[in-house]
């Protein structure tokens, strides 16, 4: 099986690969971007570092080519059941406000990948990491890594569509079990002819709820992995309280906030944060839609008797999009639209498991 995993810089794409790596005993992880300073070196052509882009876009096709003819030449070892290879590279470069392509339409059909994925981490991480680079120090805001980010989301998504592939956005912070579980429990089974474990997406109100909930919900989403479930959770991306940091840094007459990434703390303006509002609250909608989209069906955990829009948005659409849509519901009165949209409605999580596992869900 050959992996197509994108994520731009900034992300630990290849950190998150390597965590999968480690998990499997059949996988081999290839970063093209550190196998084309390798081929460049052996050519006798040295690229200082932070340079690569600044290549004659010759040069860099010409560069990139050859890495992937000696891909090509080795893909049959990866056909079978034993060997897995993932490649770990970019879609697109955003460099000196313009986009440079990281792939070649000609030699990606021909390694005609079997699962693409794209790897995403919180936009003031990757600020954060970028702005310890040289060659990325000062060059991205807030609002350009999210563009990016959404760009080598949405070329990914098209040519894995363009090849009938399936496709997954994957949250590095949700730990690298994650797309293990995809690729084994998931992927491979379905190409074996076998039953694919069960991926659903957890939903749950998350503005001005107590903090006794989420923990709630969290025991919820480990009672589901631990029942063979494969669980997406919209809060593996937190950027949304990063505007909330933000009103309070300008309601106390402060022009910038400050965060910890790995350790690293840095500033990030106000005024930076305002500019990508927009970016930020879009995005979290059409993201948690495309986690229902890559899900079987919808768990929500519905603790609250206040409206959530959220959670009766996320419901309909799933519904609305043949997704199975299971709820645990406490109350006693339920909403008649409520019972409309959803497929069964358990008391607590233990009743639902019993469910799914009688449905040989998860095995």
């Amino acid at each position: 099986m050959i992996i197509f995993a994108t994520g731009i810089s900034g992300s630990r794409r290849l950190d998150y690969l390597k965590g999968v790596e480690r998990l499997s005993e059949n996988m081999v992880v290839k970063d093209i971007g550190t196998l084309m300073f390798e081929k460049s070196k052996q050519l006798g052509i040295n690229i200082p570092e932070g340079k690569i882009l600044d290549l004659d876009p010759f040069a860099l096709n010409y560069l990139r080519a050859a890495i992937f003819e000696e891909l090509l030449k080795e893909r049959n070892i990866y056909t079978g059941d034993n060997l897995d290879l993932t490649l770990s590279t970019h879609t697109c470069f955003r460099w000196k406000k313009h986009l440079i392509p990281g792939f070649n339409f000609y030699y990606l059909n021909e390694l005609n990948p079997d699962l693409y994925v794209t790897i995403i981490d919180n936009v003031h991480k990757v600020k954060g990491r970028l702005e310890q680079v040289q060659h990325w120090k000062g060059r991205l805001s807030i609002k350009d890594i999210l563009i990016w980010r959404d760009e080598e989301i949405f070329v990914t998504e098209m040519l894995a569509q363009y090849q009938n592939k399936p496709y997954y956005i994957i949250a590095r912070d949700e730990g690298p079990e994650l797309l293990y579980n995809l690729i084994y429990r998931v992927e491979k089974r379905k190409m074996r002819n076998e039953k694919p474990a069960l991926k659903v997406y957890l939903s749950y109100p998350i503005t001005h709820v107590q903090e006794e909930f989420l923990k709630e919900k969290d025991e919820i989403k480990q009672r589901l992995k631990k029942a063979g479930i494969i669980v997406f959770d919209p809060i593996s991306i937190k950027e949304v309280e990063l505007l909330g940091f933000a009103e309070e840094a300008k309601m106390e007459g402060k022009e910038t906030i400050i965060v910890t990434v790995d350790d690293f703390e840095f500033e990030i303006s106000v005024k930076e944060l305002e500019e990508a509002r927009e970016d930020i609250v879009n995005q979290v909608v059409a993201r948690d839609y495309k986690l229902i989209e890559q899900s079987d069906a919808i768990v929500v955990y519905y603790p609250v008797t206040t409206l959530s829009p959220g959670v009766l948005s996320e419901i309909n659409y799933g519904f609305t999009h043949n997704k199975d849509v299971y709820t645990i519901f406490p109350h006693e009165s339920i909403s008649p639209f409520f019972q409309y949209y959803t497929t069964d409605i358990f008391k607590d999580v233990d009743q639902l498991i019993e469910y799914l596992v009688a449905q040989d869900y998860g095995v």
